[in-house]
């Protein structure tokens, strides 16, 4: 009769054999996505997908637009200006935009990459860096690209949140730039809503897209002659511009959900 006491014994290589099987096949496919031929492979299929399920929304979506009639006067008159959007929104950008071009700030990650690919397919242009990596060289390609005229749209809690919450970077390009800083709301009448930091909306096919665009925020222009301001002084205008932004996005941002006929969702 065999000795059952012995099976667990037995049994003991077997499944350290499927354990390390388990951890070797992540340790494989993230090799593999490293590979240089197949990471870009994967970022111009994603990419591509990104696009195309952005332009199928966009012609089955209905667009409404409430308060932009000052930021369209800008655009019919060739005037540059910045634009600011929740990050758990902003897929819903390329819909709305009808400058003559925009220039945005994607993270230097992999998924930045798809996403600055898949949003060169609708003329919107990006600098790569955010709030956490490669700050300064982002926010100087969109002064640069400022001015060359382009328009700019921000993310101000991005690129990791907290949701809801402006950072303090938005309001510094405003000040760089002297352009109305515009805050703009969109909300859905049906939508999905992702199980991410920003509870990323996504509009379905047939949905009321609805956008609602405040009044601008305006630096106080610079006369010729007159004295820089402190830093502290400047400090307390950039915090000042923060925290106005962040209250007029919310209230927007409330005013579409319920336009789009939708209970308000808290964006922290």
């Amino acid at each position: 009769m065999a000795d059952d006491s012995q099976a667990p014994d037995a049994a003991a290589p077997a499944a350290g054999a499927a354990l390390h099987r388990r951890q070797t096949t992540p340790r494989l496919v993230r090799g593999l996505r490293r590979a240089p031929v197949l990471a870009r492979l994967e970022i111009e299929v994603a990419s591509f997908l990104v696009w195309a399920v952005l332009r199928l929304l966009r012609v089955t979506v209905t667009i409404e637009r409430h308060g932009s009639a000052e930021l369209e006067r800008y655009w019919k008159n060739d005037r540059r200006v910045v634009m600011a959007f929740w990050h758990g929104r902003s897929i819903m950008m390329p819909f709305f935009y009808e400058g003559r071009g925009v220039t945005i700030m994607n993270s230097t990650h992999r998924d930045g990459e798809i996403i600055t690919k898949a949003l060169a397919r609708f003329g919107i242009e990006s600098t790569r860096g955010s709030s956490s990596r490669g700050a300064v060289s982002g926010a100087l390609g969109l002064i640069r690209a400022f001015g060359r005229g382009r328009d700019l749209a921000l993310i101000p809690d991005g690129p990791r949140g907290p949701a809801g919450t402006a950072k303090a970077g938005v309001a510094e390009l405003a000040l760089q730039t002297r352009a109305p800083l515009f805050p703009v709301a969109v909300s859905c009448s049906r939508s999905i809503r992702l199980r991410t930091w920003d509870r990323l909306m996504l509009p379905r096919p047939g949905a009321r897209v609805v956008f609602v665009v405040g009044h601008p925020l305006r630096p106080l222009p610079r006369r010729a002659g007159a004295p820089a301001i402190s830093a502290a002084e400047r400090a307390a205008l950039r915090e000042g511009m923060r925290a106005e932004l962040e209250l007029r996005l919310r209230r927007l941002t409330a005013k579409a959900d319920r336009l789009a006929g939708r209970a308000p969702v808290e964006e922290k």
